[in-house]
């Protein structure tokens, strides 16, 4: 039996996209007999502890929301607490996924990764937080975070942090799953994320097209144009709008609808002329949002950034041709209609050609019914071929399996590297222990030995091999008489054996009642285990 933890996060986000992808991933993935899945709502509604049991029967353990800590490292720490003592136990953490959403649950996948080191730790990649920032603009990310390059103001520092918190998770997690190509080639470039340890799931929604429908009114006049999604500055719909103005007096007959909630009034304000053929819906239940797919003829993402947006999805799945921009993972939902594509041009945007661009996509779309018809059919073809729930929790359910148990992502011994380098350089008060001075003396001797003379670790195996001698003297220093555990002495013996630093290790080894006696390194699990714990413990 295969444990799946699904970690979540109790917000408003869940009521969007992540809520929509986490209850399709719990339900499908419950639904295989080998796998037992647990829903952990972190910063939920709750005044103390809670378990709940939803509609398909998986239990929900319920972390009480801490106002004054936030989702903090302290309150990371104190759910790990709780999943370490009502969920998971050693004994079956080889067979043990946690599944992560949410990069500021990081101190808490740390945690886990530390105490069951033997789980794998899985991360979706739903958002980049830069994108929020600089509105899905790679070419100035890349500016940005270019070599030399000094953050100029407060939105560049904090696209700088957010980028190390991404890339921290991204390289702990044992496997990360991307919804779009896009994302994973920028993971690779940007993130220096490991290729190897990507895969691509594209999200997914039902299991078969909705029933076709007529649409037009009973009139053969009414033609929607139809947008969902937040009322904010990043979806576009500022252009949208400017755009249906030119439209409207080609096409009378066409309404633009607007399913969504936010900031209103810009909006309004705008779309004031067109005495009611803009129409606002604001958030919709299902059964209405049904309804709004159902007249719509055409659906139009005019957004700047996206992963693999279920709107898109569900506009497919409703045979409506979608009208789409070149950005980020949105590009990717449009391969069935690429003429559909908008293009941003982020070097030099210009409003005015991205209105017009809209606008003649709308135009040709309205105006020749043959092509809707063409670009309705391939919309729903795609999306039976790539964006149905089954082919989502297929996917997953194979990432899952894959994704076979070992210590730690290669990725994240770097990480490691530099808490012990910072360790070292800060002197703190430990003890010569192994959970202490000789678990980083050893920890880091494994690193020089596993790095080899290969031309791309020679810089990161001095640095290693630098602080391994600071190390060393820190050692002797500190050194009191009391024996080395058996872990140090078996390591100095190898590093004497391999002539490292030999004066200083003669020194250690003098005297030790145990260096008479080859003893054997400790094992490659237990050293890296070790580093975690080390590196998890606030010193």
């Amino acid at each position: 039996m295969h444990n799946l933890y699904i970690f979540n996060n109790a917000s408003r986000a869940s009521g969007y996209g992540i809520g929509t992808f986490l209850r399709q991933l719990s339900a499908g993935m419950a639904a295989f007999p080998d796998w037992k899945v647990t829903v952990v709502d972190l910063m939920a509604d709750v005044k103390d502890f809670t378990v709940t049991t939803d509609a398909q029967g998986i239990p929900h353990h319920q972390v009480p929301a801490l106002p004054m800590l936030a989702e903090s490292v302290s309150y990371c720490r104190s759910a790990f607490h709780y999943v370490a003592r009502n969920l998971c136990d050693r004994q079956t953490e080889e067979n043990s996924v946690f599944h992560f959403n949410y990069y500021q649950h990081l101190p808490l996948a740390m945690a886990l990764k530390s105490r069951y080191p033997c789980a794998r730790i899985v991360l979706t990649v739903h958002y980049l937080g830069w994108c929020f920032e600089l509105d899905g603009n790679l070419t100035r990310l890349r500016a940005i975070t270019a070599e030399g390059h000094e953050p100029q103001d407060d939105k560049e520092r904090r696209v700088l942090s957010s980028m190390e918190q991404e890339r921290e998770f991204l390289h702990l997690a044992d496997s990360v799953v991307v919804l779009s190509r896009a994302t994973r080639e920028i993971l690779i470039a940007d993130y220096k994320t490991s290729p190897e340890k990507l895969y691509l799931v594209y999200n997914g929604l039902g299991d078969a097209p909705c029933p076709a429908a007529e649409r037009y009114d009973a009139a053969g006049e009414s033609r929607d144009i139809l947008f969902v999604g937040r009322l904010d500055e990043i979806k576009g719909l500022k252009f949208l709008i400017s755009a249906f103005a030119r439209i409207a007096a080609l096409h009378p007959g066409s309404r633009l609808v607007i399913a969504g909630d936010g900031d209103f009034q810009p909006y309004l304000r705008q779309s004031g002329t067109q005495q009611g053929r803009v129409v606002f819906l604001g958030r919709l239940e299902a059964g209405e949002m049904e309804e709004a797919y159902r007249r719509a003829c055409i659906g139009v993402m005019p957004s700047f950034h996206e992963q693999c947006s279920y709107t898109a999805i569900e506009m497919m799945r409703h045979g409506l041709p979608v009208i789409g921009t070149d950005s980020t993972g949105l590009s990717e939902m449009l391969d069935a209609n690429p003429d559909l594509r908008v293009p941003i041009r982020e070097e030099n945007f210009s409003e005015e050609d991205f209105v017009s661009a809209i606008a003649a996509r709308l135009d040709t779309l309205l105006s020749d019914e043959c092509a809707r018809l063409k670009a309705s059919r391939a919309s729903l073809r795609l999306y039976a071929e790539r964006y149905t729930a089954t082919a989502m929790t297929e996917s997953t359910r194979c990432v899952l399996e894959t994704t076979l148990p070992h210590i730690i992502s290669a990725d994240w011994l770097p990480h490691i590297d530099g808490h012990m380098i910072q360790l070292i350089n800060l002197h703190p008060d430990i003890d010569a222990e192994f959970f202490g001075m000789s678990g980083i003396g050893a920890y880091l001797w494994w690193r020089v030995r596993s790095l080899g003379t290969a031309a791309e670790s020679v810089g990161q195996s001095m640095l290693v091999q630098e602080h391994l001698i600071y190390l060393l003297d820190w050692l002797q220093e500190t050194r009191d008489g009391t024996p080395l555990p058996w872990q140090m002495t078996a390591t100095l013996q190898d590093m004497l054996r391999a002539g490292f630093y030999k004066t200083r290790v003669r020194s250690l080894l003098a005297g030790d009642t145990e260096s008479a006696t080859q003893l054997p390194l400790p094992s490659e699990t237990e050293t890296i285990h070790n580093a975690l714990r080390i590196c998890n413990c606030k010193i």
